[in-house]
């Protein structure tokens, strides 16, 4: 019954909001460090404080339910040198915390993947890292991040490959990443180094490369084509691990076609796109059960003043998306060696709407429904609320 009326009530939300770029909310407010807007004055104060409430109704087959109530907050100074092109050193210190948790594990790979976490009984009970970010723009739309990168939505990956709940449970990415956003194209690469290991650890080295790249062709004024490559390729391992069974690679691959056009309803544009996506899954070390898959994916997206809503369709075949929805996988909640499914295959609708926003704020509230027949319970929700709010002080000019 409690599964019923959270759909009834998803639905409804659904049914008041005409498009969710599915990441799209999550720090909308902060600019890209692709622009001169990201870098701030000699010596500043950067604070960003995100709030979330969101509830899990899922097939349990496939993924248990659960709720993740709690907040992201993290405080940098920054530093700007005067230099012929624009560069910033930031330095301060991150925090996770869910509501009603008194103890986090002390190292996350990421949270749904607990067989790399490698660390444990080992727990404390405050979840504090420390953020370093040196950046460099040599030139327009391009910049270079060592230490804390533009991460979780901002690569603007699709659901197969990146689920957008990890910009609320996974840690802040760390590494390499050079990004590019031009007129007609966007690049965006990086190395996320997930796990050091020294001489005698006992859990693997873990480090994910990703590639999203678009190049947009105009048709006209107000409509374009789009083609679009993403790759994720996740490695466990390292010369000094001596663990049996921990060197593995995974490689998660799309490429799509895309279509946009730009209307006019009320006196306010309305952007709509739709795309459509050939994926591919490979694997190395028998981790899972299977070693190589695909799938087809295509989704359709609407933005309308603060309206934003999403339809998309899923088909896989013996597919693993390592950090994708649960949805598109072929394993369930028996573990990763037990098959649940051959052909994982979904709709999905999902709608969000912007109640505030500013260039330091916003609010949104969002749902989201599966229609998933693979599974003994065909139908998954969420509801959301998200509050981002990212104040920065100037302290020296």
């Amino acid at each position: 019954m409690m599964r019923l009326i959270h759909a009834l009530c998803t639905l409804m939300c659904l049914c008041l909001a005409p498009h969710l770029m599915a990441q799209g909310n999550y720090q909308a407010e902060v600019p890209s460090r692709t622009t001169l807007d990201a870098f701030g004055d000699q010596l500043s104060l950067r604070l960003l404080a995100e709030a979330f409430f969101r509830n899990n109704e899922y097939a349990s087959d496939l993924i248990a339910d659960y709720t993740l109530p709690g907040y992201r907050f993290r405080a940098d100074l920054g530093f700007r040198p005067n230099t012929s092109f624009p560069v910033e050193l930031r330095l301060g210190v991150s925090n996770l915390y869910y509501w009603g948790a008194l103890r986090y594990p002390s190292a996350i790979a990421y949270l749904d993947l607990p067989y790399w976490s490698g660390e444990g009984e080992r727990y404390t009970k405050f979840r504090l890292r420390p953020f370093f970010q040196a950046s460099i723009l040599p030139t327009k739309g391009l910049a270079i991040l060592l230490g804390g990168l533009e991460g979780g939505a901002k690569h603007e990956l699709i659901e197969p490959l990146y689920n957008p709940e990890l910009n609320l449970t996974a840690d802040e990415e760390t590494g390499l990443q050079i990004k590019y956003v031009g007129e007609r194209t966007k690049i965006d690469t990086w190395v996320d180094w997930r796990s050091f290991i020294f001489r005698g650890e006992a859990h693997p080295e873990a480090f994910i490369f990703g590639l999203t790249a678009r190049h947009r062709f105009p048709l006209s004024s107000a409509s374009s084509l789009g083609l679009e490559l993403q790759a994720l390729a996740h490695h466990r391992g390292g010369v000094l691990n001596q663990q049996a069974d921990t060197v593995h690679t995974w490689l998660n691959t799309a490429l799509g076609i895309s279509y946009e056009h730009q209307f006019k309803v009320m006196e306010a544009p309305l952007s709509w796109r739709t795309s459509a996506f050939a994926l591919s899954y490979t694997q190395r070390g028998e981790h899972y059960s299977v070693n190589e898959g695909w799938g087809i994916y295509a989704e359709s997206e609407a933005r309308w003043r603060r309206w934003q809503a999403k339809m998309g369709l899923w088909y896989g075949t013996d597919f693993i998306g390592v950090l994708g929805v649960p949805f598109v996988q072929s394993v369930g909640r028996k573990g990763r060696q037990v098959i649940h499914s051959h052909h994982p295959r979904y709709l999905s609708l999902s709608a969000s709407y912007r109640i505030m926003e500013s260039m330091k704020y916003s609010l949104s509230l969002s749902a989201g429904l599966w229609m998933h027949p693979h599974s003994a319970d065909r139908m998954s929700s969420y509801i959301e609320a998200y509050l981002s709010i990212s104040p920065y002080f100037g302290l020296l000019k």
